[in-house]
């Protein structure tokens, strides 16, 4: 009886303030819940994005040997591991990239890997040349060299001293994560040992089938090893960045929230309309012998279906500008806000716990 009182005052024919009180509350409250959407599909696309492209060139678990332990045995000893996807040894080097000795250099790091990432493709051995490598795109346009080419590595080895590597472009390769674009270098770790020493302990990265287990698993064979090692999950090392995604997004969560409280003063304000305008009705309804508890009622359920057509309107507007957005590939950010928000392109993810949230 009150939610069809309620639907019966909100449907008759009624005065333009009433209808444009009540408007003007619906559509509050239905776009304060599609930018609710909208902002969480994003900011939950982006941590997807960055998570993907860590992921993609790194090891889910990095050990660092201790001195004197051997990286090989360490490898061999993860290898046989329950979950473990594969492992390899692995070494970062920092240095400048040039297309001659007497050129201005680019800063680049060079990584050295048993398993090199997806996206990079198959290097071949060099046998005497060149230590092949694969350089990303947007480095490769702005040293202006293409596959064959060479370029002169200036890499920096633990004793201070630097080391002049030639290489040749063996593959050009294009990732979505913007920094090993601009920046990365890949060649196999057996041609970096081949074409130069002195680099250091090798570092040892272990591939995981589920890499969400890379804390855990870092945490209990630390303890197995003691001293031997040192051992960083992939979330360990990147623990600030998304702390500050998360709290990013809570705060426009909650900056954003304000929107839907305009519209629940939006909602009173037309209940208030309401009452001024229905007060016959409610007085026949009240000598006819209905309680000043079903009117109280009836006046809440009024409310309560102008908010709740205003969340559905705003869930279903959300969830499709959302996939319009995602079908245009928007947004597509330049080389310049690439290099900013570390990728190209931020995929929109829309979790049912976000949506549920928004809702409730």
């Amino acid at each position: 009886m009150t939610w069809l009182l309620a639907f019966r005052f909100l449907r008759r024919r009624s005065s333009p303030l009433l209808a444009a009180s009540s408007r003007a509350a619906l559509v509050a409250v239905a776009l304060g819940v599609a930018a609710l959407v909208v902002v969480l599909a994003l900011m939950s696309g982006y941590r997807a994005a960055l998570t993907q492209g860590i992921l993609a060139a790194s090891g889910h678990v990095l050990v660092v040997p201790a001195p004197g332990e051997s990286e090989d045995e360490l490898a061999r000893l993860f290898s046989s591991r329950q979950g473990v996807a594969a492992v390899g040894r692995t070494l970062f080097v920092p240095g400048l990239a040039a297309t001659s000795p007497q050129a201005q250099g680019e800063v680049i790091t060079l990584k050295a890997a048993d398993q090199l990432p997806p996206f990079v493709p198959e290097l071949s051995p060099s046998g005497a040349g060149p230590m092949p490598v694969a350089v990303g795109e947007g480095l490769s346009a702005r040293l202006k060299v293409k596959v064959g080419d060479v370029v002169f590595l200036q890499l920096a080895q633990p004793s201070g001293r630097l080391a002049y590597v030639p290489a040749r472009v063996a593959a050009v390769f294009s990732t979505g994560f913007s920094e090993f674009r601009d920046s990365w270098l890949f060649c196999r770790f057996q041609e970096m040992t081949k074409h130069g020493r002195g680099w250091g302990s090798a570092l040892v990265e272990v591939y995981l089938k589920n890499p969400d287990d890379a804390e855990r698993f870092a945490e209990a064979w630390g303890q197995e090893l003691g001293p031997r090692a040192l051992l960083r999950s992939w979330s360990e090392m990147n623990r600030e960045l998304f702390a500050a995604l998360r709290w990013q997004k809570i705060t426009l969560a909650l900056v954003l929230s304000l929107i839907v409280g305009v519209g629940a003063f939006e909602v009173a304000s037309a209940l208030v309309v309401l009452i001024t305008e229905k007060r016959r009705e409610l007085g026949i309804l009240l000598a006819m012998g209905a309680s000043p508890s079903l009117v109280r009622r009836t006046v809440v359920a009024a409310g309560g279906l102008l908010g709740v057509g205003g969340v559905v309107v705003g869930t279903v507007f959300g969830l499709g500008l959302v996939g319009v957005l995602a079908a245009l590939g928007i947004p597509r950010f330049s080389s310049e806000l690439a290099s900013i928000y570390m990728v190209s392109r931020i995929p929109w993810q829309v979790r049912l716990g976000d949506v549920l949230w928004v809702v409730a």
